[in-house]
């Protein structure tokens, strides 16, 4: 028994959220499942293939046919699609294409849209059989084994285009999916939850990713997220810290240097975050890595440990500077608490990221200057804006429902998500796109000041730490987004004043490199050395700055003297050019 797990494309390009891209964490799990069972199991990611919209720019036939391509070759019995409100118009066409190919393959959904959507797709996809409903590797694993049974027994899944009678019985007796049977459908109400998650089997056997969690819920009632209902509870489980520790590990074996932790509030359990970040500490990974959390559960007491594991970036969700919006948006908590997290996790070293929304119900002019006076006060050192978007599961969805605004057929429409304003009789597009705007603006025109309001703990333990948090940050004004941002001001003057200020903590190599590529760039070749003979005196087998030197040297003519820089790394393709150029240079 053969099964391939798929990612769909997205509806439109991806411009703020590149996550999206990546393949889910659940894919992993489900196929690691397998293949521990014995099965033929593979995950194919569609997602970077490009939109799958016909009027976004790039081929909506690209992923279809990389999808038709792979299961040509594959011949998977069994293809789980994983799907998404932006996800779900590719999935149906893939579930369509695989249909024509191989007519006897079960096709099964899975995922927030297959959940909340279940109705709707079975009706606009007549090649879909089951939907597993939320988390889905007790379901999925005896859908598996049942139509495994029948394909042995019979030699097909499939009679007369229908799923098998004998595997319709084996199906009702599995809690947790709904399924096609004839012109009717099947609801096998709540699945199984796993009560302890270290059950799972560790997906890096099988597979490398970068992104993790270590539970599963949320608590909160955020009326735009449908994930407490998308679990089925509001606990929380989780993974306990070994078990994420020998995760992190193993992956770190294979190479990966950097991991996304994808929990809604990663510090909701701070006893389990700092016996996570003490073992990763004792083992000296050498990652970095990004969490997501709430205001309400930060404390200074496992930033420090967080900061020293490895942790470089925290993001909250914020929603709104007012309290109104905020109430509506199910967030209710007060500015000061939001201000207070932000200066704990700036001082730690570690950069905040908010998470703006604007064009909820009741928003107005001055709410959205609420949202910019919470703004200026958190000082983010890096900001997302979304407009307001309702999808199914979510409460604001159900309440435009029971409005009268919206009804399920509008998913027939080649379109991700709702903007509420569509929704909002009180709302339209060009007063909620100015709101996205001034909020945009806010925040470039007070960067610099966010940057200079930097105030890091003063003890001499995380002065390493410190010079690495604002090197890091100057090199997204030298040459990362910033520095290719034409809203940022003074991105330049910014990076060599960070770099400077990291110095001042600790020597770091990234900050003599940083400042020296600056002046390399303005032609200021001298005092770019300067700063490479600093750095080369701490780090004198630092790569990146014998090549920075070595491309100084070639500069002013001294290429016998550039050799030496660049020799010791000479099996390193990407110099083979530069050596053959000082080699020519100096045999003439």
């Amino acid at each position: 028994m053969k099964v391939l797990f798929v990612n769909p494309s997205c509806l439109d390009p991806r411009v703020t959220d590149p996550d999206a891209l990546q393949v889910p964490i659940g894919l992993y799990y489900l196929a690691s499942g397998l293949l521990d069972q014995g099965y033929v199991s593979g995950i194919l990611n569609l997602a970077p293939a490009g939109p799958a919209n016909p009027s976004a720019k790039g081929s909506e036939k690209k992923a279809l046919a990389l999808f038709t391509q792979s299961i040509m070759q594959e011949k998977p019995d069994i293809i789980g699609i994983s799907v998404t409100s932006p996800t779900r118009i590719n999935a149906m066409a893939c579930a369509n294409k695989a249909r024509q190919i191989l007519p006897d393959a079960l096709i099964v959904f899975g995922g927030p849209g297959a959940t909340f959507m279940a109705e709707f797709l079975f009706s606009a996809c007549p090649a879909l059989d089951v939907i597993v409903k939320g988390e889905g590797e007790i379901s999925t694993a005896r859908l598996v084994n049942a139509a495994k049974k029948i394909k042995n027994r019979f030699g097909t899944i499939h009679q007369d285009q229908e799923i098998r009678a004998d595997l319709v019985q084996d199906l009702s007796r599995i809690p947790g999916i709904v399924f096609r049977n004839g012109s009717n459908l099947y609801d096998t109400g709540q699945g199984e939850l796993i009560q302890d998650l270290d059950t799972l089997p560790h997906p890096s056997r099988y597979f490398t990713y970068q992104h993790l969690a270590m539970s599963r819920g949320c608590p909160g009632k955020c009326t735009f997220c449908g994930s407490p209902k998308f679990w089925g509870t509001s606990l929380v489980r989780r993974h306990s810290p070994q078990w994420l520790f020998e995760e992190m590990k193993a992956l770190a074996q294979k190479g990966v240097t950097h991991f996304f932790i994808s929990d809604d509030t990663f510090t909701m359990d701070s006893d389990a975050v700092r016996e996570l970040c003490e073992k990763m500490i004792q083992a000296d990974l050498g990652i970095t890595w990004n969490a997501i959390s709430r205001v309400d559960y930060i404390d200074e007491s496992i930033l420090g440990p967080m900061r020293r594991a490895g942790c470089i970036q925290i993001s909250f969700g914020i929603e709104s500077g007012a309290e109104s919006i905020k109430k509506i948006l199910g967030k209710p908590i007060n500015n000061d608490t939001c201000v207070a997290a932000f200066d704990m996790v700036r001082a730690a070293g570690i950069l905040p990221r908010a998470y703006f929304i604007y064009g909820s119900p009741g928003e107005t002019d001055a709410t959205i200057q609420d949202s910019i006076d919470l703004m200026i006060r958190l000082g983010p050192l890096s900001t997302v804006f979304y407009m307001l978007v309702t999808f199914p599961g979510t409460a604001l969805y159900n309440r435009a429902l029971q409005k009268g605004w919206t009804h399920d057929g509008v998913w027939q429409k080649n379109i991700e998500d709702l903007p509420w304003w569509e929704l909002d009789p009180d709302m339209d597009f060009p007063r909620v796109k100015g709101w996205g705007d001034r909020l945009r603006k806010a925040f470039f025109d007070h960067l610099e000041d966010f940057v200079n309001r930097i105030t890091l703990h003063p003890d001499k333990v995380s002065a390493p730490l410190h010079a690495d948090f604002l090197s890091r940050l100057a090199m997204t004004f030298s040459h990362g987004e910033y520095a290719r941002d034409d809203r940022v001001k003074n991105a330049e003057q910014m990076a060599v004043n960070l770099f400077e200020k990291a110095l001042q903590f600790y020597p770091c190599p990234r900050a003599f490199q940083g400042l020296a590529m600056i002046y390399q760039k303005q032609k200021k070749f001298p005092k770019a050395m300067a700063f490479l003979d600093k750095g080369l005196s701490h780090f004198p087998k630092d790569k990146e700055l014998c090549v920075c030197m070595g491309v100084c040297l070639m500069n002013i003519g001294e290429f016998q003297n550039a050799l030496t820089y660049f020799t010791p790394f000479a099996q390193d393709p990407a110099l083979g050019q530069y050596i053959s150029i000082c080699k020519q240079k100096t045999t003439h």
